[in-house]
């Protein structure tokens, strides 16, 4: 074929082409415009109706860093600096700035509008110190401060929260032994709750349980509370409520959720409770108490996985988590149960652990999700 044939065959061939493209799209313009309805354009989302109604919440015990119970159980006064000694520099060991960071991370990854935290410690020191020698003059130096730096790093991460609540608990000073000499440190434990800055806060309330048990020996009252807030979230308002009960003493613990339970007996307001309740589900009888008194354990709802939430190794540097038992809960009561629940832990895979190989917290923090129906 010679080259002028080629050209004529291959302009009969675009020609034929157009013509099939213009019929093609002849034939679409009177398909649409014949109302035919088995030929619809994609869906998309329609952003101008109301979604179902979510609530998401937290609760996260984020660990002082060592344990008080060598402290607690000392049998001779003079054994107190070396065990505080023991204890503070478990704290500083734990690196609670890095933890905080990783902490930080799993709030942003689900982004609750309400946090319960456990555990928020302030820890401050006096050098020289004069406890030993019965000074009362009290520890001011800021060596950490637990919310100050998780605060931090929730900013770090681009987030807007606030301190919805907050409640002390035990405040104690007691001297140790450094190379130095004899300086007093000081811990005040608190539990705090934060909010999503676009969640209205109102009737803020704190209080120390009045049952709570004493090491005689120090003179040494272990004080436990609980913080509670009102929080309006897409037009509804719960009773948020966060608490960390006795882990030290059962009878302490089951007095103190009967309080608890008391206290809110006569709230009207849906009730979301969170905290580290030291009591094993299914069977711990603080646990027991709560499920009598209507409370509606969320984790029964819709979860993944056994829920187990302590303990890691004290100084957290453990493989594979060590957790065994279920002690950090989500309850709610005097609230229709959602149409759905999904509940989940976090900081407890290996893939959680900080750089340096430190788990986030001894406890797994427990989140809940809870979409209900359009009103």
């Amino acid at each position: 074929m010679s080259m002028s044939e080629k050209l004529n065959c291959y302009s009969r061939f675009l020609k034929s082409v157009t013509s099939i493209k213009i019929v093609l799209l002849l034939f679409g313009l009177v398909f649409m415009l014949s109302g035919c309805e088995k030929i619809t354009a994609p869906m998309l989302p329609d952003t101008t109706a109301p979604g179902p109604e979510q609530l998401i919440v937290m609760t996260y015990n984020v660990y002082v860093g060592g344990s008080a119970e060598a402290v607690l159980a000392v049998e001779n006064v003079l054994q107190v600096p070396t065990e505080v000694a023991n204890m503070y520099n478990s704290v500083v060991a734990s690196d609670f700035p890095g933890r905080a960071v990783a902490i930080a991370k799993s709030i942003k990854a689900s982004q609750p509008h309400v946090i319960g935290l456990q555990e928020i410690s302030l820890i401050r020191q006096q050098s020289p110190g004069d406890r030993i020698a019965g000074g009362t003059v009290p520890a001011e130096e800021v060596v950490l401060d637990f919310l100050e730096i998780l605060m931090g790093a929730l900013q770090a991460e681009g987030l807007s929260y606030e301190v919805a609540g907050k409640v002390e608990n035990i405040d104690v000073e007691m001297p140790m032994f450094t190379d130095t000499g004899i300086v007093d440190v000081r811990l005040t434990d608190y539990d705090v709750i934060l909010s999503r800055s676009d969640v209205a806060i109102s009737r803020p309330i704190s209080a120390n349980y009045t049952n709570s048990f004493t090491v005689e020996m120090l003179e040494l009252e272990v004080k436990r509370g609980y913080t509670a807030v009102d929080a309006t979230v897409s037009g509804t308002t719960y009773r948020m409520v966060n608490t960390h009960l006795e882990a030290f003493v059962e009878g302490a613990r089951v007095a103190q959720t009967q309080e608890l339970v008391d206290v809110l007996s006569e709230e009207t307001l849906p009730i979301i409770l969170l905290g580290d309740f030291n009591t094993p589900a299914p069977d711990g009888t603080a646990y027991q108490i709560l499920l009598s008194a209507g409370y509606v354990d969320l984790w029964q709802m819709d979860s993944q996985g056994t829920g187990n939430t302590c303990c890691q190794a004290a100084e957290l540097q453990n493989d594979m988590s060590s957790h065994s038992v279920r002690i950090d809960q989500i309850f709610v009561r005097n609230l229709e149960l959602p149409v759905s629940v999904m509940i989940h832990t976090i900081g407890d895979k290996p893939s959680d652990r900080i750089a340096s190989g430190l788990w986030p917290s001894d406890h797994a923090g427990v989140v809940a999700q809870l979409i209900f129906p359009n009103p």
